[in-house]
């Protein structure tokens, strides 16, 4: 192929690369005619409807003027949510991924309740004098000096709530975290598990199950391989 053949072809194709690309852009032929949702549930109090609503995505707008940043950040601001991915999906749809928070503990105030989820953000608030779900009186009371998702206590017992069965997680009534290495459960039958730190939580769990069985009041798996009781 000679050298004027070679750039008469590399410049057709860049011209129908470009044309292409302004068909996508200006044109409808790839414009936006469904809004997809996924990862709702139906105990998040969230909707599908509210997602699209602030993602704020207008139907008939070309595929690649949506900004999908932008909107990921706009549905990432419901306080329901953790995060949020917004992609497009040829010829046609915007796909909205959402990540709900997940309620793990709940503080007790003068004023109100407030959930917890697993990285310390409180995202659901009840006044004192309004009703609290029963979802949420289910959950272990958090106490702690300093709460908040920059504290190292609160933080390092969501670890262990999160990380625990389901089982042992649903005995507790209250966690008790004064540092990040010293925390411990009292459960819903009145007795206490003394659990330390965030480490070997699988074999904690294990020791925990173990011991119990035993009749005492108080419970120490924070060294799992001789815990104690009494």
């Amino acid at each position: 192929m000679s050298r004027t053949r070679f750039w008469l072809v590399c410049t057709a194709v860049v011209a129908v690369l470009g044309g292409l690309v302004a068909v996508a852009y200006f044109t409808p032929l790839m414009a936006v005619r469904t809004i997809a949702v996924s990862g709702v549930t139906a105990t998040s109090g969230l909707s599908d409807d509210q997602i699209r609503q602030q993602a704020q995505i207008p139907s008939g707008r070309p595929l690649l003027q949506i900004n999908t940043a932008q909107a990921a950040s706009r549905v990432a601001a419901i306080s329901a949510v953790e995060s949020a991915r917004v992609r497009r999906k040829y010829p046609s749809t915007i796909e909205v991924i959402v990540v709900e928070r997940m309620p793990v503990v709940r503080v007790e105030t003068e004023r109100a309740t407030t959930v917890l989820d697993r990285l310390g953000v409180g995202y659901r608030h009840y006044d004192r004098g309004t009703a609290v779900p029963a979802d949420v009186r289910r959950l272990p009371q958090l106490d702690t000096p300093n709460v908040g998702p920059t504290d190292p206590a609160t933080t390092a017992a969501l670890h262990i709530v999160v990380e625990l069965p389901d089982d042992l997680r649903a005995s507790i009534a209250t966690v008790r975290a004064q540092s990040p290495v010293d925390i411990a459960f009292i459960l819903r039958n009145g007795t206490t598990v003394v659990f330390g730190d965030g480490t070997r939580v699988g074999d904690k769990a294990i020791a925990w199950r173990a011991i119990t069985t035993r009749k005492g009041t108080l419970y120490n798996v924070s060294s799992p391989d001789l815990p104690s009781y009494r």
